[in-house]
């Protein structure tokens, strides 16, 4: 919109729509309107996801009591409504909700747990989670759900503008602003969602759920799912992948798991 202002401001601000009006007032006002026609959709959508269709019974591994994962519903909620009240994390929340939306947690997770190599190793053995696929599956959810609560908390972030890799010195701010934003939230679920916004190639440490957060919003965020695609040609996601395996250093990824995600869009023609 902002590259067609010349062509589209004779028209906006004719009598027909914002007679006599800048641009930056006609801007301003279409942005608010498209702002409320998206949050009429993209709430209750939101809403639907963690208290109908995300199982938050994985939260009893942790300890959680029924009790306490109505509260982190809630919480969660609240949070994500604030979330989408700041520009930033709008934009960023859209990978996150898409990623669950499109079943690419579902798919790549299955497909994971059907394989036992790097991606199931690291989850398994080296963070040592004792959580079934589909508890798994519905972990992932919740941290890409939480994922942009850096964009939440302080104005002044130490993050990189392009590639939205941030400090671990401000990563650690944001888990203790989080802990108390939510109480009932688990310590894993905390350092999952606040890590994938940590670049993986300075921290070997990093959770295997924090890299597959950050690798699956960014692939969410990129993709489109309506695209055709012509024959012989790679498929959206397996083309991204094989982007992304050469930019790995730059946003932070882990290569031997882009490596294998790549792997299995390409045997399953995702």
């Amino acid at each position: 919109m902002e590259m067609n202002a010349q062509q589209l401001l004779p028209t906006l601000s004719s009598g027909a729509f914002f007679p006599g009006e800048s641009w930056f007032k006609i801007h301003s006002l279409l942005k608010e309107v498209l702002g409320t026609l998206i949050d009429g959709s993209l709430l209750p959508g939101v809403q639907r996801q963690i208290y109908d269709k995300i199982n938050f019974s994985f939260l009893s591994v942790f300890g959680s009591q029924k009790g306490f994962q109505d509260k982190t519903k809630d919480g969660i909620f609240t949070f994500v409504k604030h979330l989408l009240s700041v520009p930033e994390g709008r934009k960023a929340f859209s990978g996150s909700y898409n990623a669950i939306g499109r079943q690419i947690v579902d798919k790549y997770i299955e497909a994971v747990f059907n394989d036992h190599s790097y991606v199931h190793f690291e989850l398994i053995k080296v963070q040592r989670l004792k959580m079934s696929k589909e508890e798994i599956q519905n972990f992932l959810k919740v941290s890409l759900l939480l994922r942009p609560v850096i964009y939440t908390f302080g104005t002044n972030m130490h993050k990189d503008n392009s590639s939205g890799i941030i400090t671990t010195s401000f990563a650690e701010k944001v888990e203790e602003s989080l802990r108390k934003e939510i109480p009932s939230l688990p310590e894993a679920l905390i350092k999952s969602a606040v890590g994938s916004n940590v670049s993986f190639n300075d921290h070997k440490y990093l959770q295997a759920t924090s890299r597959l957060t950050s690798i699956m919003s960014s692939l969410a965020q990129s993709i489109k799912s309506d695209i055709t695609v012509d024959r012989g040609a790679s498929t959206p996601e397996k083309s991204w992948f094989s982007i992304a395996r050469r930019n790995y250093k730059y946003f932070g990824w882990d290569i031997k798991m882009l490596d294998e995600l790549y792997r299995f869009s390409a045997e399953n023609n995702w």
